[in-house]
């Protein structure tokens, strides 16, 4: 239902439109009403009504002057004004700053319904339009598009200059416009597996669903795929509201998150405040360095810089040097090659970083993490001899103190690009498993990701992270350019109605169909046959 606000100084026909008319009959709220232009602003900036019905002359301030600083605040509300035979050059004047329709006085109840008729039919046509590009918008922009995940490992990479950042922001259209930022990490690897990529989950699912419909609702949270099981969210404010929105955002995603406490593993951080656009890339270093804190705690869930200096503390009053080697498999299984450093300072205790002085130990340190590295690889049933550099088990004989860990951290690292290459080829086979699915069913009105990702059993955001990596394109865009080649081959081949084409390709409202098919080819789908054939 609409609102409707009536702005008339002559009491008995303001009385009589609001008690006689029966707006809502014909799908209007009444919302208010005043005597002169003076009175009314203030109340329609406050009720922000679809449809303003004024007359033209009235004290304070007239119906034109009224309807000139509407249309400036409020460029969507409709207008209808009411004059005297005497004021049609006002009313001209009124039809020439936009209003949509006039009332003749005396009003009578059959022309006002008709103008409302005419208003409303109008006010369904914009929204019907709203709706329909709000759909496009949420179905081909999805958080997992290709060029976004891009434009986020260039900012935080550091490679793109300000202005560069702000061009390519405004192509996406991400509004980097505020004074502050912080940056959120979301973590969802499940930390179980030794060789494969996340399975299909219900509770990820659904929980994943529910975070971005939350932060869809907000456009002070900018979402983007950090990896394949994890978000970063850049949150905008200013100086007074950065960290209440920052609050307000992690106490959200920690309230949905322990509903499946469970069933998920999920770990976060943020970077703290930042002020300059060149700043993101050390923004996500820090957040990322506190997500660390992971490896070592993975039953914990939000970590800070506290996090960091409690691991520091209790290294440093641990009397061992024992390392713990379920925390290093653990690390291998799920991190990423930036978090090697990080990882190591936080395994090492002093007493550990002191013993390393000892050529002795090194070469103990050197072997544990070398038998560590080869068992993993034997789980992903891969040959260590083969993996590692044929001169391992001899550099781990001649490593010293200075050379330790950077021997340690070319081995992890050389490890966790094998795993992730191996994931690639499981999850390349799942993705030919899920486009061929796509291909065979997108004809199916209630095809979806999660529905995919079920049938191929791997996690959605995964599998929506490799979609767009791998083809360049989000799963929605894939499916919706299948349904439009098939429609525009039935347009060519057959006479059937769009309303049939429409539920063949797979849309249950053909308006939208039409919207859509408009929005591919530039035609409607009869402007497009008609052309076709005709050619």
């Amino acid at each position: 239902m609409y609102s409707v606000f009536l702005v008339e100084d002559e009491i008995v026909i303001r009385d009589g439109l609001k008690a006689s008319f029966p707006w809502e009959q014909h799908g209007f709220a009444y919302v208010g009403d005043a005597a002169d232009g003076e009175m009314a602003l203030p109340q329609i900036r406050q009720t922000k009504p679809d449809v303003i019905i004024t007359d033209i002359r009235m004290p304070f301030m007239d119906g034109i002057a009224l309807s000139k600083i509407i249309k400036k605040e409020l460029p969507n509300t409709r207008i209808i004004i009411i004059s005297g035979f005497d004021d049609f050059s006002y009313a001209q004047e009124a039809i020439g700053i936009g209003v949509d329709n006039y009332l003749l006085k005396p009003i009578t109840k059959d022309k006002l319904g008709e103008v409302m008729s005419d208003v409303k039919s109008k006010l369904d046509k914009e929204n019907e339009k709203d709706n329909y590009l709000e759909q496009f918008k949420a179905e081909s922009q999805e958080y997992e598009q290709f060029a976004r995940v891009r434009f986020f490992n260039q900012l935080v990479g550091g490679t793109m200059s300000v202005s560069e950042v702000y061009e390519k922001s405004e192509e996406l259209g991400l509004s980097l416009d505020a004074t502050h930022y912080n940056m959120v990490l979301l973590d969802f690897t499940p930390m179980d597996g030794v060789g494969s990529a996340p399975s299909f989950s219900k509770h990820r699912a659904r929980l994943s669903e529910q975070l971005m419909q939350y932060l869809k609702c907000c456009p002070e949270y900018i979402v983007f795929h950090w990896s394949m099981e994890g978000y970063a969210i850049i949150v905008k404010g200013d100086e007074h509201s950065i960290d209440s929105l920052t609050k307000t955002l992690i106490e959200n995603v920690e309230r949905r998150c322990l509903v499946y406490e469970d069933e998920i593993n999920w770990y976060l951080a943020e970077s703290g405040t930042i002020t300059r656009i060149s700043e993101f890339s050390a923004a996500c270093d820090r957040a990322s360095k506190r997500l660390g804190c992971r490896f070592i705690n993975p039953s914990g869930h939000i970590f800070t810089d506290n996090d960091i200096e409690a691991i520091k503390i209790n290294n440093e009053e641990s009397e061992t040097i024992d390392i713990d080697q379920r925390l290093v498999t653990l690390f291998l299984e799920n991190a990423e090659e930036s978090e090697i450093d990080g990882f190591l300072d936080n395994l090492l205790n002093k007493q550990t970083k002191n013993s390393l002085k000892s050529i002795l130990f090194c070469k103990y340190f050197a072997m544990t993490m070398y038998m560590c590295v080869s068992d993993y690889l034997r789980k992903l049933s891969l040959n260590p001899d083969v993996i590692l550099e044929s001169d391992a088990r001899t550099q781990v004989e001649r490593v010293e103190e200075d050379t330790v860990l950077p021997f340690v951290a070319k081995m992890f690292a050389t490890v966790i690009s094998k795993r992730k290459n191996e994931f690639g080829k499981q999850s390349k086979s799942q993705l030919s498993e899920a486009i061929r699915y796509v291909d065979e069913h997108y004809c199916d009105s209630n095809l979806s990701l999660n529905e995919v990702a079920k049938e191929v059993n791997i996690s959605p955001s995964y599998l929506s992270a490799m979609f767009s990596k791998e083809n360049k394109t989000t799963f929605v865009e894939y499916m919706t350019a299948k349904r439009m080649e098939h429609a525009k081959q039935m347009l060519l081949t057959t006479g059937e109605k769009s309303q049939i084409i429409a539920e063949q390709v797979g849309y249950k409202d053909p308006h939208y169909f039409s919207y859509i098919f408009k929005k591919t080819y530039g035609l409607s789908p009869k402007e497009f046959r008609t052309k076709e054939r005709g050619a």
